[in-house]
């Protein structure tokens, strides 16, 4: 996008001290940010408060109307992969405003109500054009339906190390050819379709 209006609306957790990071960089290169809250910036802990006393603007609830004034890109950092319950109330309703208006919107992590192991939509969640996600992608993105509230996926690396991988000990792969085409049967010249299944 070109620089225009934002609204970036952060959570409570560190999914919302990475839209605290998102603002301050996009107002460092001039974009119009405005940022909307869900809680107390004084109950932020860890990163996510580290981050919000880094941003220099207000900070608005969410339930403030100038945050969709002008219908802005939205960024939405309030909940990430970890969320494991229904969304409900203001944070649903603003989500649901944005759905409405058919407002662009950028997903941090995964699109806030999707559910990051299972693609589950928890209530609802927005359709963003654009999910941006760290060190791997997560099955909830690539597993209907939360695959279609993705949009356009990218992961991007922010320097989590490759043994963190082998802690997590994933047993779920997305499948592609670099699990399966060692053993692919590969035609040969006096070969026929019975010989490779």
């Amino acid at each position: 996008w070109r620089p225009q209006p934002v609204a970036v609306l952060c959570g409570p957790g560190n999914n919302g001290g990475d839209g605290f990071v998102v603002a301050r960089l996009l107002q460092a290169e001039g974009w119009p940010v405005r940022l909307g809250l869900l809680g107390d910036a004084g109950k932020l802990r860890g990163d996510a408060a580290v981050n919000a006393g880094r941003w220099r603007g207000p900070v608005r609830p969410l339930d403030d109307p100038l945050l969709l004034a002008r219908d802005p890109l939205i960024v939405d950092a309030l909940f990430g992969a970890g969320l494991a319950r229904p969304l409900e109330g203001r944070v649903a309703g603003l989500l649901d405003e944005i759905g409405h208006r058919r407002l662009d919107c950028v997903g941090i992590d995964v699109p806030s109500g999707v559910h990051g192991d299972t693609g589950e939509v928890l209530g609802t969640a927005p359709h963003c054009r654009l999910t941006v996600t760290f060190f791997r992608a997560k099955p909830g993105h690539l597993l209907l339906p939360g695959r279609e509230r993705c949009g356009e996926l990218l992961v991007t690396d922010i320097g989590i190390p490759q043994a963190v991988l082998t802690a997590i000990a994933p047993r779920t792969f997305a499948n592609g050819p670099e699990l399966w085409s060692a053993g692919f049967p590969r035609p040969q010249t006096g070969g026929n379709k019975y010989g490779r299944g």
